[in-house]
């Protein structure tokens, strides 16, 4: 994935419009063609065959992607019954769907020439493991797996982050939840349960001082189906505001004594003379 497509997809799209750009986006040997079953799809990013053919109608709808007609080749030198039900996409004509697709392909072909560092790159791009979803099958359930592909999402970028942080020497990975929030395109709680998810499976380490959050480590993701039992809105190692003893004790208020009528009428008075009635 990469920064940017969250302005125009949702996550399911990301997932699906990233692993179908990865095979679309290179003339060797894909021919530039995806092609491959909704199951198949299913299988690689973790959603429900529904989910996947809505997300491809939805790209193809918003001009990331085009239908393409099956190659015509001779007879038995393919599987009919494959092809027949098969997708068969290739990159539409939306102006990001084409940089990220050229881009991409030069990443690719940089990384099988080892030239990764002689490259100037447009978008940055980041591993998301959907490997480790397939592991844990019962995770793919409802708003269970809409949040583990959340934290898909935001630990493949941190872990990017902070892996070329190391490598370059750098201080460590700072940023904020209003920062992510824009960056991902979702709301500060959201942001707020992924992160306390992450940190809660010791795949993320961070200090969350006076609104931003330094990321200490980032370990390699893996999830357990018995650790997510609820989601934390409120950051754990949020600085508590220590209140003093004095003001603890003036908050604290003694039963009411019942008063008799001519007390009352006395209080009354009392406080139309303070003004306060």
């Amino acid at each position: 994935m990469s920064s940017g497509q969250f302005e125009q997809l949702t996550d399911t799209e990301s997932f699906v419009f990233s692993h179908v750009a990865f095979f679309a986006c290179q003339l060797k040997p894909y021919k530039r063609l995806f092609k491959q079953t909704t199951q198949a799809i299913c299988n690689k990013v973790g959603y429900s065959p529904n989910a996947v053919r809505s997300a491809i109608s939805s790209l193809i709808a918003k001009g990331f992607l085009i239908k393409s007609e099956p190659q015509i080749r001779e007879h038995g030198s393919y599987h009919p019954y494959y092809d027949n039900i098969a997708h068969h996409l290739k990159i539409g004509d939306n102006s990001y769907a084409l940089l990220f697709a050229n881009e991409l392909e030069k990443t690719l072909t940089a990384a099988k020439n080892k030239k990764v560092k002689s490259q100037e790159r447009v978008i940055t791009f980041f591993k998301v493991q959907v490997g480790q979803l397939k592991r844990n099958c019962g995770m793919l359930s409802g708003n269970r797996s809409k949040h583990v592909h959340k934290a898909l999402i935001l630990h493949g970028y941190l872990s990017n982050q902070h892996k070329w942080n190391v490598e370059k020497g750098r201080q460590h990975v700072c940023r904020t939840v209003p920062f992510l929030a824009h960056f991902l395109n979702w709301s500060q709680n959201t942001v707020r349960r992924v992160l306390n998810t992450l940190k809660n499976l010791k795949i993320v380490v961070f200090d969350f001082t006076n609104g931003i959050l330094k990321f200490l480590s980032v370990h390699s993701f893996s999830i357990a189906v018995t650790s997510l039992h609820g989601l934390v809105t409120k950051l754990s190692t949020l600085v508590n505001k220590t209140i003093p003893l004095k003001s603890v004790s003036q908050q604290t208020h003694t039963p009411r004594t019942s008063k008799t009528p001519q007390e009352a009428a006395q209080h009354l008075q009392y406080l139309k003379r303070l003004g306060r009635v």
